[in-house]
């Protein structure tokens, strides 16, 4: 008798409540990859803002510290391209952020003279680690423009009629969007802003605020 209760005990599963956990555990993982998936989006797309607005305030303090004036630039092919750059040198010439050759006297650096060692002022969607889609758009008439900060003030000086106006009528300059959704039903949503002063702003529209918490509604 106790032989018996023994192997009854040691029972395995059958092949039916098998089936039934590997089912459970399958809509588990598909409930939960979508949320994970839109987390890591979320993630990516704040990083991502925090970055280039730090990267304007950078050339803004670098301005004021070295008694020069910083040019920032910026190139986008518009749409949904990966091709964007942003780029910041000393003077009042802007830098090509699209050039990669560091002798050249157009490539984006904070040092007067472009050696391979210079340090490299520019960013581009490459930079981003791990973001697999295109999430920098810009005004369509500011696809490759600049604009300069003052040593003395930091204020924002040598814009062109277009971009002037713009930043004058507090309209964003960058954005940066999630892959999740299409045009007004993306998800995630950030906008860049900077006035006439160089204070950097981020915020997020109302439609998006509630989804991206810690940002005003633009």
């Amino acid at each position: 008798m106790l032989q018996k209760r023994v192997r009854g005990n040691s029972r395995g599963f059958t092949l039916v409540e098998l089936m039934i956990t590997i089912v459970i555990v399958a809509i588990g993982v598909a409930l939960a990859v979508p949320s994970w998936q839109a987390l890591v989006e979320k993630r990516q797309v704040t990083a991502a803002m925090e970055e280039i607005s730090s990267f304007i305030t950078h050339a803004q303090s670098e301005a004021v510290k070295r008694n020069e004036q910083v040019t920032f630039s910026w190139y986008s092919a518009g749409g949904h391209s990966s091709d964007w750059c942003v780029g910041a040198t000393l003077g009042d010439d802007p830098c090509d952020c699209r050039e990669t050759v560091p002798t050249e006297s157009d490539f984006c650096t904070m040092d007067e003279v472009h050696t391979a060692s210079s340090p490299v002022s520019r960013q581009t969607q490459t930079d981003y680690v791990g973001m697999g889609f295109e999430f920098f758009h810009t005004n369509n008439q500011l696809r490759n423009d600049s604009f300069g900060f003052d040593p003395v003030r930091g204020i924002l000086t040598d814009m062109e009629d277009n971009v002037r106006s713009e930043i004058a009528a507090k309209d964003y300059l960058f954005y940066v969007h999630s892959n999740s959704g299409s045009g007004g039903e993306r998800l995630y949503e950030l906008q860049l802003r900077v006035n006439l002063t160089g204070r950097v702003e981020i915020c997020a529209d109302d439609d998006r605020v509630r989804l991206i918490s810690g940002y005003r509604v633009c």
